[in-house]
């Protein structure tokens, strides 16, 4: 009986199939009967020459109810286009067109593009558009691609063999890492911005001097001029963990860093020293900003850190381990949203233990003048000294504002102590608010801004600076003079009647 039904089923499962393969299809050919698109312009912001960008994609939609056939689909600049394409898995040919592709009724297909930007004689970004064009039924429509493309200077796992200057006559991106040897150094001028690829690290073993300006910072950021798909649409650039690390790891290097803006990455500077050995560390007027992992990481280094920012990182904003520092008018602001935050803004200690290993980091000197210590935790400063032995923990914090309890520890003089915001006022049901800065959220960047870590006008840091201390820096962060109403603020910003707009990041 089995194969008796089965000499039935086989030969109609053969006619199925064939009547199946001659059915076929009518496509229309009404010239109202179109595509539609997903978007009319796609943009892949600005592209470094000769490196491919991320795939972008978009969708075709027919809306009809009938078969198109897309006739033609091509790049408008043909084989010299910077464009590439895939339509619904299908490649073009080489001159980047693509015959004969269907549609079924009320479908949608994706078309996914990338583009490489060849190289040119400018300095600047340049434009470069082409259009994909769809011909249906004898009508063509299409949707504009554009980026810029920026020459760049390509380090990819690089090692400077003689001292090397890099000017902003070019930009600089960097794969894997550049490295400075031992006997070699790095000047940066004014100007210049090294992008960063993912995971790439600047590793000194030499020494380095960036030299920027107020008017021309140097910058240190990120490869990615995209944005992230959430409601803010929320760049990039503005994210942590970007790229890698600054290595300062020559125990006599000189390291000097004025006017820097490094933002986005992983730690962003690691000072390697030796007990008998500290190498030199300058900061002047800097931001180092956005960091997944620690803002400023001192060990056994020896750190002079004036008018800085150092603010959102994922662990704190500076840790000393041992050797010698003095801050002076620097803003430590922790408001670091992406991620639980156990560690305090400021960390400084003379030890590590690990499991029951002690090893001790004698504090030579650890002073913070005119200084604020702010942030979203309930305490903000830390300090950590060695109870196993009597090592070396010389520290004095004066005339700043911390987010911390009160201490009557003898390393703190002047302090102004601010309640945690999440502290009850005694005999009220009212919570303390000590506003300082102008805008510690990026919940909504189009209403409220960006970050923005100068003062608000409320701030207890508004002109309770030490003068004398003051008069060694009279120029704020911003090129505002602190002394000229005889009253400085706490920080790295004087506070305006009309604060700066903060471009600071961008």
């Amino acid at each position: 009986m089995k194969q008796y039904l089965t000499h039935i089923i086989f030969p109609i499962v053969i006619l199925f199939f064939v009547s199946m393969s001659c059915t076929q299809i009518h496509y229309s050919t009404d010239p109202n009967d179109g595509i539609s698109f997903s978007c009319d312009t796609l943009t892949f912001d600005t592209l470094f020459s000769t490196i491919p960008s991320r795939t972008k994609s978009f969708l075709i939609y027919n809306n009809t109810n009938n078969y198109l056939l897309i006739s033609e689909i091509k790049l408008r600049e043909g084989e010299n286009s910077s464009f590439r394409f895939n339509f619904n898995g299908k490649i073009p040919s080489d001159n980047n067109t693509l015959k004969n592709a269907e549609i079924m009724p009320h479908d949608s297909l994706y078309v996914f593009v990338e583009m490489t930007a060849t190289e040119n004689n400018e300095s600047t970004p340049i434009y470069i558009e082409d259009e994909l064009l769809f011909s249906v039924n004898g009508n063509t429509t299409g949707v504009i691609l554009n980026a810029y493309g920026q020459n760049a200077v390509i380090f990819r796992e690089h090692s400077l063999s003689c001292d090397t200057t890099l000017t902003a006559e070019h930009c600089y991106l960097i794969f894997d890492y550049l490295h400075i040897p031992e006997g070699q150094t790095l000047t940066i001028t004014e100007g210049v911005t090294l992008y960063f690829h993912n995971e790439a690290h600047l590793i000194v073993d030499g020494n380095i001097r960036c030299e920027g300006t107020l008017e021309q910072p140097i910058v240190m950021r990120g490869d990615r001029f995209d944005y992230i798909a959430d409601v803010a649409h929320t760049p990039y650039d503005y994210m942590p963990g970007q790229w890698g690390n600054i290595y300062l790891q020559n125990n006599i290097g000189n390291y000097v860093f004025k006017y820097t803006h490094i933002r986005g990455g992983t730690l962003g500077m690691m000072l390697i020293g030796a007990s008998r050995s500290k190498p030199l560390l300058t900061l002047e007027n800097c931001v180092i900003h956005n960091m997944s992992g620690y803002g400023v990481y001192i060990q056994e280094g020896k750190a002079n850190i004036a008018n800085c920012e150092i603010s959102n990182c994922g662990i704190s904003c500076l840790l000393q381990l041992g050797g010698e520092l003095t801050a002076t008018h620097c803003t430590f602001a922790n408001y670091y949203p992406w991620d639980i935050r156990e560690a305090p803004a400021v960390l400084i200690t003379n030890y590590i233990l690990n499991g029951t290993r002690l090893s001790i980091f004698p504090i030579q000197n650890s002073t913070i003048e005119n200084s604020i210590i702010f942030g979203s935790k309930n305490e903000e400063l830390e300090l950590q000294r060695d109870t196993f032995t009597n090592a070396l923990y010389n520290v004095y914090i004066a005339d700043c504002l911390i987010k911390a309890k009160k201490s009557d520890d003898a390393y703190f003089h002047n302090i102004i102590w601010s309640h945690s915001q999440n502290d009850l006022i005694p005999g009220t049901s009212y919570y303390y608010t000590d506003t300082v800065f102008i805008n510690t959220s990026i919940n909504n960047i189009e209403e409220t801004g960006y970050f923005n870590f100068q003062l608000d006008r409320n701030a207890k840091a508004c002109n309770t600076a030490n003068y004398n201390v003051s008069s060694c820096y009279p120029i704020d962060l911003l090129g505002i003079n602190r002394l000229a109403d005889g009253k400085p603020d706490m920080g790295a910003y004087e506070h305006t009647i009309k604060p700066q707009t903060n471009s600071i990041y961008k």
